[in-house]
């Protein structure tokens, strides 16, 4: 790997992280009726998932 991969990769992993943050805890505390103590625990959730679920897909597609 690259600097030119990992600083892509990092980039994706913080993009995805971000993402799955925002929009999972703007939707579970505005549409779903959560506190947002409960919205920010389950954005925070969602976004190590995305990035565990990234991470696993990278190594699978380079046959690790």
């Amino acid at each position: 790997m690259t600097d030119a991969d990992a600083s892509a990769d990092l980039g994706s992993t913080i993009g995805a992280l971000t993402l799955a943050f925002l929009l999972v805890t703007v939707v579970a505390g505005t549409l779903l009726g959560f506190n947002w103590t409960q919205a920010v625990l389950l954005g925070g959730f969602a976004a190590v998932t995305a990035v565990v679920s990234a991470w696993v897909t990278a190594r699978r597609a380079d046959g690790d």
